[in-house]
């Protein structure tokens, strides 16, 4: 039976691979994206074979009619603490609500579970919205892939090539776990396709010193 996957956050840079990632596994594949989305956004997603639905974001129960029947709600909404904790909730909210079984929450970084809360603001925020997740009913898959390798050279970046340095701070011998977004891309349609995925999956493109 074809699966059905919903997504949230397509038409973002990590989103939009994933959907591409589904659509190659032959999903059928629901973009729940904002009132305000570029249309020329939504053509592009249409033109791939995505159904895109345009809702209010922040009304659990229009994003829900649209989750009816899916096997899996896949996250990939970025930004900080409103989108982490409180749209992310509503998404969570919606899919319980529809009786989806599955969920993917966007964190798509390195293992938290293991660090103190306040080292990482931004991991805080994902651990927030897990303390939530954690009372729910439904089965959650949490990818863990360490820092994107897209970040080495762009937004970091840790390779300065122009001065001619590796950045680092803290500890220089401490091996560090990077995956490119195709693959974390394709990590995450092959865990919404199936059904015994593991609460965390652990993945890791390549490790360096």
């Amino acid at each position: 039976m074809r699966k059905i996957i919903v997504i949230a956050g397509a038409t973002g840079n990590l989103g939009g691979k994933i959907v591409t990632a589904l659509l190659a596994k032959g999903a059928e594949v629901r973009a729940i994206v904002r009132l305000k989305t570029d249309l020329k956004k939504i053509k592009d997603l249409e033109e791939k074979g995505v159904k895109v639905f345009q809702v209010d974001t922040n009304n659990k129960s229009e994003i829900s009619k649209h989750c009816t029947g899916a096997d899996c709600l896949v996250s990939a909404l970025a930004r900080l603490e409103k989108t982490i904790i409180d749209a992310q909730r509503v998404f969570l909210d919606a899919a319980i609500e529809a009786n989806v079984p599955r969920f993917t929450p966007s964190d798509y970084s390195s293992d938290f579970t293991n660090l103190k809360e306040g080292q990482n603001r931004n991991l805080d925020f994902r651990r927030e919205f897990h303390r939530y997740l954690e009372t729910t009913p439904i089965k959650a898959t949490t990818i863990f892939n360490g820092p994107f390798m897209d970040l080495l050279i762009t937004d970091m970046p840790l390779i300065m090539f122009k001065q001619k340095r590796i950045l680092c701070w803290g500890n220089p011998n401490q091996l560090i776990e990077f995956t490119t977004t195709y693959n974390v891309a394709d990590f995450t349609a092959e865990a919404a396709f199936d059904d015994n995925v593991p609460r965390f999956l652990r993945i890791a493109g390549e490790t360096f010193l």
